[in-house]
């Protein structure tokens, strides 16, 4: 049998109880996690559910009204509230703000109901630590679609990123809306995908450079950094983050996309929650492990 593919019954119960052969202390310690992380995931979910209020939706809808209106795209605004994404998802935003409110949050709900749940199958493949990761992170995404956030739906196609063609595409799309996501490239380089590297770097290009032309950056949308490294202090952040960056180059090669994925988060000058989804695009290694032994075997 190959090893990720067990049935949901054994992972589950490997991930609740830890295997038979376990001491009874760390099955224990097991059963405490587990049973932490589905309080707090349901106490997440249920909080979700008694709100709902998309607020983040509401923004892009916002932010493509003055698009379509000739308006400045980026307008100060509410910390929670202002539109900081790339132009081109505004303008795909453009369609469906003539549609009534309620049509576009069933759909946009759906949508990303949909991807959060995707993303905890594909973790849950992994086996009994994918059952716990998911436990972990699907209360968090379940959350913050219920904002409205295109969180769920970026991290989706990010999963495979390393060992697909596409991978530095769906890179490029994920830093056009959060920015920090542009350090995924460190993998390439780290494993001199040059050509990654550089269709990587020339697409976030393309697809940022718009934004700041327009005034990303006066909007005062990064004035209020929140909870954050940075909000700490700078030097701090500064001395993590790029001692993050470098452990991508020093790591196995097998944990260098988890590291690049907590460079991506901990590189983040707001820092929410929800954020540290980001780090599940590190966590399928059953997909990219054929390019570290590819990689390898080149050298």
């Amino acid at each position: 049998m190959h090893p990720f593919r067990v049935t949901f019954s054994e992972a589950l119960r490997a991930a609740l109880f830890g295997p038979r052969s376990a001491p009874r202390w760390a099955r224990y310690t097991r059963i405490v996690v587990s049973a932490l992380l589905i309080g707090i995931g349901a106490d997440q979910v249920v909080s979700a559910i008694g709100e709902w209020p998309l607020h983040d939706m509401d923004t892009y809808l916002a932010a493509a009204v003055r698009l379509r209106n000739g308006e400045p795209l980026y307008v100060p605004g509410a910390a929670y509230s202002v539109y900081w994404y790339a132009p081109w998802f505004a303008a795909l935003w453009i369609p469906v703000s003539y549609l009534p409110r309620v049509i576009v949050a069933i759909g946009w709900s759906a949508v990303l109901l949909i991807a959060t749940g995707l993303i905890c199958l594909r973790l849950g493949r992994i086996g009994s630590s994918g059952l716990l990761l998911a436990l972990l992170m699907g209360p968090s995404l379940f959350a913050v679609s219920a904002g409205g956030n295109v969180q769920a739906l970026m991290l989706l196609p990010l999963l495979s990123w390393p060992s697909r063609r596409s991978g530095p595409l769906w890179v490029a799309l994920a830093a056009s809306l959060k920015l920090t996501p542009i350090l995924f490239v460190l993998v390439y380089m780290r494993r001199r995908q040059w050509v990654a590297t550089a269709v990587t770097v020339a697409a976030a290009g393309i697809l940022v450079v718009p934004g700041l032309l327009m005034g990303l950056f006066r909007s005062g949308s990064t004035l209020d950094w929140g909870t954050s490294i940075f909000a700490l202090s700078p030097l701090l952040y500064v001395t993590v983050v790029g001692t993050t960056v470098v452990g991508v180059f020093i790591v196995p090669f097998r944990i260098s996309v988890l590291a690049a994925c907590s460079a991506a988060v901990l590189a983040l000058p707001r820092l929410f929650v929800y954020d540290a989804t980001l780090l599940c695009a590190g966590t399928d290694s059953r997909l990219h492990e054929t390019v570290d032994h590819q990689q390898q075997r080149s050298k």
